[in-house]
């Protein structure tokens, strides 16, 4: 049965002499996976279609779970995003994330990596903070978002430091359990979107506390570990 979809690819693995097994995440299908016959050759018609962030409507061929790519039209490739280490980086964390919380179709956070790709390739937006916001729309997608701004508790501004809580989120110190997650004024504010202009250092302490909390709230870790290799 033939079946066309709009998917990104995720994940690419040489299978066999020439073959890939691609990962393809789509917004109405989900997660799905599809040989690519013969892309690892020089001049395969449809190597491109099996590149790691290619966007765009896919022919496939198969019954059940098991899909041969036979077409692809593509919408965009992405590929400046392999000239910058820290963007390539980036993109390898927002699909390794959307293949994790997409086994059912996830259309929202669709439409969130594809636009984080194409802020981090054509509109100037940096590796750490496209990350970061769409960390926070994976939490808002599924309904686990906290307001980094107020205290969920008692309900005062947060403008130092702040605790996250498995059970109400984001608290001032006051309200806070012994148990929960403290972040500093300077992660807290930079995860609001208040304060953007920090150190990278910084950033990348933002970005695992961040990981860490999208783990406690729905199950999948973020390898927030790519950020640790840009020096």
């Amino acid at each position: 049965m033939d079946r066309k979809v709009m998917a990104i690819v995720t994940r690419a693995v040489p299978y066999r002499d020439a073959d890939l097994i691609l990962t393809l995440v789509s917004p109405e299908a989900g997660r799905l996976t599809a040989s690519a016959k013969g892309c690892l050759k020089p001049r395969a018609k449809l190597r491109y279609a099996a590149s790691i962030m290619n966007f765009g409507e896919y022919m496939l061929s198969g019954r059940g779970e098991r899909y041969v790519v036979t077409d692809c039209v593509q919408y965009d490739s992405f590929s400046v995003l392999t000239e910058d280490l820290g963007k390539y980086y980036a993109a390898c964390l927002v699909l390794e994330l959307l293949t994790k919380l997409s086994p059912e179709p996830q259309p929202e956070l669709f439409l969130h990596a594809a636009e984080c790709l194409r802020d981090m390739a054509y509109g100037g937006a940096s590796a750490p903070d496209a990350v970061t916001d769409f960390l926070k729309h994976a939490l808002a997608d599924n309904g686990a978002c906290p307001d980094f701004g107020v205290c969920a508790s008692c309900g005062c501004l947060l403008d130092r430091d702040a605790v996250y809580t498995d059970g109400e989120g984001m608290v001032c110190p006051h309200c806070a359990p012994a148990d929960g997650m403290r972040l500093d004024a300077a992660t807290r504010a930079y995860i609001a979107g208040e304060e953007r202009d920090i150190p990278a250092e910084h950033k990348t302490r933002a970005i695992m506390t961040l990981s860490d909390i999208v783990f406690r709230a729905l199950g999948v870790r973020p390898d927030g570990g790519y950020f640790k290799e840009i020096k």
